[in-house]
């Protein structure tokens, strides 16, 4: 009995939400609505809980002194980003924050991106084959030509970089996108039809 409820809960639900996609009826539309504001209110629950958890993960650690620098940074900037959040919402400073904090993070992190792919090119299969050379040269080539004075080398290479950004990357972007999207409904059906059940 506590496996059957809940198989039957999530298939009612999938279901729900299903015919709610394909079917305009009043009825069906408020109670898509219903499930999709409990759907918001528990993700909301999960992000607190990992930010308490977060939080009292860095706390111990403080308390043992483990990398006390680390997680005294990341404390101090959780809960400085969250009171800016909190008690000044769409202001400035919060703006400021996104600006010059968390934007120049992200792309430093996107940045370094480009180097993992390159060493992983190398240390996976060790440029003993065509693929290999390929990605690791077209790795590069994408990387300098992303710098400012790719045009300066030649007018050409900007031209080679919109062509390889617009044709080979996005067709190999819409193969990773259609085999998520794939996989993502064959992951629904099989919940939708109980074979998997990890909530249960």
């Amino acid at each position: 009995m506590k496996r059957i409820v809940p198989i039957g809960v999530a298939v009612l639900c999938g279901l729900t939400m299903l015919v709610d996609f394909f079917v305009a009826h009043p009825l069906v539309d408020r109670i898509g609505a219903i499930l999709v504001e409990g759907v918001t209110i528990l993700a909301a629950f999960a992000l607190l809980l990992g930010l308490l958890v977060l939080l009292s993960t860095h706390a111990r650690k403080l308390k043992r002194g483990s990398q006390p620098g680390l997680s005294l940074i990341l404390l101090i900037a959780l809960l400085g980003t969250l009171a800016v959040g909190v008690l000044l919402p769409g202001s400035a400073t919060l703006t400021w924050l996104f600006d010059y904090v968390y934007y120049p993070l992200q792309s430093t992190m996107a940045a370094l991106l480009a180097f993992f792919a390159i060493s992983a090119v190398y240390r996976a299969f060790k440029l003993r084959n065509v693929h290999a050379w390929v990605l690791m040269i077209s790795s590069l080539f994408l990387f300098m030509a992303q710098l400012p004075l790719a045009a300066a080398i030649s007018p050409y290479v900007p031209m080679a970089r919109d062509w390889l950004i617009a044709v080979p990357v996005t067709a190999g972007m819409r193969g990773i996108l259609l085999g998520a999207a794939l996989g993502t409904v064959a992951t629904a059906l099989r919940i939708l039809l109980a074979v998997d059940h990890p909530y249960a």
